[in-house]
């Protein structure tokens, strides 16, 4: 049987024990060349004046040379202020690389010895890079597009109904709108019409290789209030290219794509896949994997950050095929350039993200 890269020897080319064995001084520095290079290409946070600055080595701080200002490895990142040691936040985010589905705040902070809200604010912070630090080129080629609706679950009535056919199919196509009682005559309870208010649609669209047998290579997913026309139509023709292939199911809010697109469709009542291999296994792949984080590791995801979560699993899917150490050097990158954290800065004090990534 054939191995799958992420159980191969090249994945494996970084583990806990490598970061276990570094100390406190060595993961500094490690940090301070995926940031700066080295000591003689620092860059001022505040003027961008790169070169050698004024060092006060007891407090890990540089002055400028050219602006004066005191600035650290960590300022003007999403781990600014922080409190945590390097070799705490260097583990840290190799647990977050190396799970295959992402890892909980609740897992991960006793292993480190941290707080359920550090843990949480923290890989927060992460999600938030990939999202700001996320490739926006137009797709192209091949592209496979699927909707699938998160968030909003419904809470059992005390007495269990009794399941008709339509209930179970439902359910097992994992249908939020099946929380509204299949009986036209019964209304919808109360309190699941106020969490039915937070079902938000994810959009993904999926860029195939042109090399066989690779796949996927770009994933974009965006988050809509509804999958219908009037949303998912403006939206797709942003995020890819005119006369791209695009292959979807037979969903309403797809019909009008042939104006811009080669579209194909492959009717999911019949087959998953057409005679002339239509179809839209990628994306459906995609949902599955985000439904497993959902049910599986987070228990729910709240639609001020579902966008983070959603382009999170974007991240890892394009990357299924990257080594544990270039994967984990290159969210370090995209974090030291994402600047600041919007969602998470204060977020201890009671500051709360108040937009929603919508479309």
């Amino acid at each position: 049987m054939a191995q799958i890269f992420c159980q191969s020897k090249t994945y494996r080319d970084f583990t806990l024990w490598d970061v276990a064995l570094l100390t406190e001084e060595q993961a500094y520095e490690e940090m301070l060349k995926l940031r700066w290079g080295g000591r003689d290409t620092i860059k001022c946070p505040r003027c961008y004046h790169q070169g050698r600055h004024y060092a006060r080595p007891k407090r890990r701080q540089w002055r400028c040379s050219k602006c004066d200002s005191i600035f650290s490895l960590t300022t003007g990142t999403p781990f600014a202020h922080r409190k945590l040691s390097y070799k705490k936040l260097y583990m840290l985010i190799f647990e977050f690389v190396a799970s295959p589905k992402s890892i909980a705040a609740n897992q991960v902070h006793a292993r480190l010895g941290v707080t359920l809200r550090t843990a949480y604010q923290n890989t927060g912070k992460l999600r938030e890079a990939l999202w700001l630090r996320r490739d926006m080129t137009p797709l192209s080629g091949v592209v496979h597009v699927d909707c699938g609706f998160f968030g909003g679950k419904p809470r059992r009535p005390r007495r269990r109904q009794r399941a008709t056919a339509s209930m179970v199919n439902s359910k097992l196509r994992n249908r939020k709108a099946s929380i509204v009682p299949p009986n036209a005559r019964r209304s919808i309870e109360p309190w699941n019409a106020e969490k039915l208010k937070n079902r938000r649609a994810v959009l993904v669209m999926r860029e195939i290789s042109p090399v066989p047998g690779v796949g996927s290579w770009r994933t974009r997913v965006v988050i809509l209030t509804a999958e219908s026309a009037k949303q998912v139509l403006p939206v797709i023709r942003w995020h890819v290219a005119p006369r791209t292939t695009i292959m979807s199911d037979e969903g309403n809010a797809y019909t009008n794509l042939p104006a811009w697109f080669n579209h194909q469709t492959v009717k999911h009542s019949e087959e998953y896949s057409t005679d002339d291999g239509v179809n839209n296994n990628a994306a459906e792949c995609f949902m599955s994997r985000l439904r497993r984080s959902e049910y599986g590791v987070f228990h729910g995801m709240r639609p001020r950050y579902l966008a983070f979560y959603a382009n999170e699993a974007a991240w890892r899917d394009d990357n299924r095929h990257v080594s544990l150490r270039n994967k984990f050097e290159g969210l370090m990158r995209k974090v030291f350039a994402s600047g600041m954290s919007k969602a998470w800065c204060g977020y201890v004090q009671g500051k709360r993200l108040q937009v929603e990534y919508l479309g």
